[in-house]
Formats: C-alpha cells, structure tokens, sequence
C-alpha cells in the first residue's frame, strides 16, 4: 500500500479531522424557521394598513334614486316601492364590499408571506434582516414626507392641492384619526365614522374651504383646527339659542366633544 493511502484521513474508524483536516468541524444545518406562523404574525397588520388606504365602497345612491324616480316599484305601496329600488344597489354595494374584502385579504396575506420568507432567507444566510417598519407613526411619516415632497415640485404658477397645503394634518387625519373612528365605541364617534365625507370641500385655485357646499348633517374634516365639522340647517321647531337654530357644529376629533362654531 502506498504511503499516502496510509495517512490518517484515509483510515477507517475515529475521527476523520485529521492530517489535511485538521480543525474541519461537521456542517450544521441552519434552522429556517417557521415561515406560515410568521407570515401568520404579519398579515392582520398589514391587512389594517391596506384597508386604511383602500376607498371605502359606498352605497350608489344614484341608482337607488334612479329607481324611486321611476317609479319601478310603486304599485305596491310606499315601502314596497323603497325596499324594492334598494334591492337593485344594495346588492351592488354587497358585491363591490366583498370583493373589497377579498382584495385586503390576499393582498396582506401575498405580503405577509414574502416578508416571512424574506426573513427565512437572511436567516438562512447568517445574516440579519431588519424587519419594515409597517407601524402607523411610520406610515404617518412616510404620508407626510411624500406630501412636501410633492408640494416641493409644485411650478410657481400651480398651488398646492389640500394634501401638499396640510400635509400633516391630512396625513393624521389618514392614518390615525380614520383608524381611530374605526375603533371607537363612542356613539359620537360611530355616528361621524358612518356619516364621515372626508375633508371640507377644498378649492385648489382660490385656495378656500366651501363650508356652504358640505351635505347637511354629513361630518368632514377641517385640517385647520384638526377637528370634524357639520352644517346643520336652521330649524323652524327650534327656538332662539338652541341648537336647533342651526349653524356649524365642530367635534373634537379624539373625543368626539361637540360645540358650536362661534365666529
């Protein structure tokens, strides 16, 4: 037998780290962890995030009106003839919501698992991988930053749209005070959040708020003073000093405290 064959690595029995490997440890396998628990862990946040910036389906009123003008369903009375012209919409509205939820869903579930399996791999790797930041404080800053950025680019002769006047405010009002009223269990609270129209008409070219074209008893959101306001018409029942006289009513957007807009 030759003399290399009878060198150590090439003995059978005991350890085999010897001669040319020499300090040559047995390979561990990395753990990859668990990608379904983590993607799990991921998704309910990022399906908030998604459905704070997803249109909310609205009702069409439109077609509900369409219906009662018509007179579609006005033989059989009153009711009949409302609960008939709300069939048509109604349904419509169903639909369009679901598929709204469908699309959060796999869209929070699509991103849960690619951050999870993101993660998997840089552990795979021995590395670190720091994790996104899908917290509201930096969606917050995020919204804000891209809205001075956009006013930023804005030619001297354009003005600015309502976002890129308030960004700030705009960008609290999108990301926390609209979670906020999702979550609240004041009566006030659900009542703007049912009747909530968004911001105050806003008119980028004279750069003013139309408090006058805002629905009756509808609730929007002034980024002046950060606070839901109401028109409410003047009443022929009220009487002089009560509410019922009418006028702008302001709610404070985290207690919902109402008052009187004094001029």
């Amino acid at each position: 037998m030759s003399r290399t064959l009878k060198r150590p690595m090439f003995r059978r029995g005991g350890t085999v780290n010897n001669g040319i490997m020499t300090g040559i440890v047995d390979r561990e396998q990395k753990k990859v962890g668990d990608v379904a628990g983590r993607a799990r862990e991921l998704t309910p946040e990022l399906a908030s995030l998604l459905e704070e910036f997803t249109p909310q389906t609205r009702l069409p009123i439109g077609q509900l009106g369409l219906n009662l003008a018509s007179g579609k369903f006005a033989g059989d009375g009153f009711l009949q003839n409302l609960v008939g012209s709300l069939q048509d919409p109604y349904a419509q509205f169903t639909k369009a919501d679901d598929a709204r939820e469908r699309t959060i869903k796999s869209g929070a579930a699509k991103l849960g698992i690619s951050q999870a399996m993101e993660e998997a791999k840089a552990r795979a790797k021995g590395t670190n991988l720091m994790q996104k930041d899908y917290s509201p404080q930096r969606a917050y800053e995020d919204a804000v930053s891209k809205r001075v950025e956009s006013a930023g680019k804005l030619k001297s002769f354009e003005k600015p749209n309502i976002e890129q006047k308030y960004p700030r405010a705009t960008a609290e009002y999108d990301i926390y005070i609209l979670r906020n009223l999702r979550a609240t269990n004041d009566p006030t609270g659900q009542l703007i959040a049912a009747n909530n129209m968004g911001f105050v008409p806003f008119d980028p070219k004279t750069q003013t708020f139309d408090y006058g074209s805002m629905r009756p008893g509808a609730f929007y959101y002034d980024p002046r003073i950060r606070a839901f306001v109401q028109r409410i018409p003047p009443s022929d029942k009220g009487t002089p000093g009560s509410e019922n006289e009418g006028g702008i009513f302001i709610y404070d957007k985290n207690t919902f405290k109402k008052r009187k807009f004094e001029k």
